[in-house]
């Protein structure tokens, strides 16, 4: 498999899941692996994906590099191939309709969360893909879409391990994001990590990023004239849609179909064929009926106009989460997710329900 690098590039429409992941698996990660091999590291990444020490920084014997930012940016991209090498255990691979991306994108989560319900992740290490791209501005001001998230789990002493373990504190989310020009082609694509802890049963954005941003690893090897401010406005921006899928994709109703995919066709005198993505389509019932609805009450507000007299305008009131209390004294809790509520010029609230599974309080 050729290892050339892939950038610059223009991506096909339409953009697919699988072409998505058949782009990161032939394309992006084959580079990282010849740059690991370049370094000697190859053998190294294997043993992190196998549950060795992680902390980048934190040095390795049989690592010979130049310099202590070498060694820093070797082990980021070590990390990096990891995480793709535990994904190929399963290969489950999210699917989000476009429309609920948007829509999770918008939820609010500055609230208290639920932290315990993560440990509720349906499949093992998935890669959610964003067929769309999800736009982001990074801290040095360049654009960027976010087309994949892989779910990665780490134990307390942040050795690498499935999210379904039971040693699992808390998981890393790895981003992976297209860098765009002026004109919109992809020059580069960028890898971001941000961890949430899955022990506690709550916690909250702004200690997430706290904690993030506390230790992160920027590269070593880029030059960096972002300022605090704008690094911190980036980080809170790619936890707030990553935290948001995560979050719904735990909930007891979440709207997520199977979708059959058969092995790639051997060519005469080729291997065995590699084991099939797992893909699960996220949103693909309610993403569609969310745009119908806001398209009807676009062409409501249109229809009777700002001087109708009415006393409700059409809009719409984002998702969200909501704690209800149960049981006994009401000493139990659950989190339900709220989809977008439309509240039509009638004054009638239509609603798609989803319910995160119970908690205790």
């Amino acid at each position: 498999m050729s290892a050339r690098n892939p950038f610059p590039m223009r991506r096909p429409r339409p953009v697919t899941a699988t072409g998505l992941v058949d782009f990161l698996v032939e394309g992006v990660y084959p580079v990282q692996e010849a740059h690991l091999r370049h370094y000697g590291a190859v053998e190294y990444a294997r043993r992190l994906a196998a549950g060795g020490v992680l902390r980048a920084g934190g040095g390795d014997a049989t690592l010979r590099l130049p310099s202590a930012p070498v060694m820093q940016s070797v082990q980021l991209v070590a990390g990096d191939y990891a995480v793709h090498l535990n994904w190929k255990k399963a290969k489950v691979v999210y699917d989000v309709e476009p429309t609920m991306m948007s829509t999770l994108a918008e939820m609010d989560t500055h609230d208290l969360l639920p932290g315990g319900i993560l440990r509720q992740l349906p499949h093992p290490n998935p890669v959610f893909v964003f067929t769309e791209g999800h736009p982001v501005m990074r801290a040095d001001g360049m654009s960027a879409l976010v087309r994949a998230m892989y779910v990665s789990g780490r134990r307390a002493d942040q050795t690498m391990c499935d999210t379904s373990d039971r040693e699992a504190a808390e998981y890393q989310l790895t981003f992976k994001c297209d860098l765009l020009d002026g004109s919109g082609q992809v020059i580069d694509m960028d890898s971001v990590r941000i961890s949430v802890g899955v022990l506690d049963d709550s916690f909250t954005m702004r200690a997430t990023i706290d904690a993030v941003l506390k230790d992160y690893v920027w590269e070593p090897l880029m030059s960096d004239t972002s300022s605090a401010a704008d690094k911190r406005l980036h980080m809170e921006a790619l936890a707030h849609f990553g935290i948001a899928h995560l979050l719904y994709v735990c909930s007891e109703k979440a709207d997520m179909v199977r979708k059959p995919i058969g092995r790639k066709p051997v060519r005469k005198g080729g291997r065995r064929p590699e084991r099939p993505l797992q893909l699960r389509q996220v949103g693909w019932r309610i993403g569609p009926a969310i745009k119908a609805t806001r398209d009807s009450i676009a062409t409501s507000r249109e229809a009777t106009g700002t001087g109708s007299g009415r006393t409700v305008a059409p809009h719409v009131r984002r998702a969200h989460l909501h704690t209800f209390r149960y049981g006994k004294e009401r000493a139990l809790s659950k989190v339900r997710w709220l989809p977008p509520t439309f509240v039509n010029a009638g004054g009638e609230q239509i609603s798609i329900d989803a319910t995160i599974v119970p908690v205790r309080a």
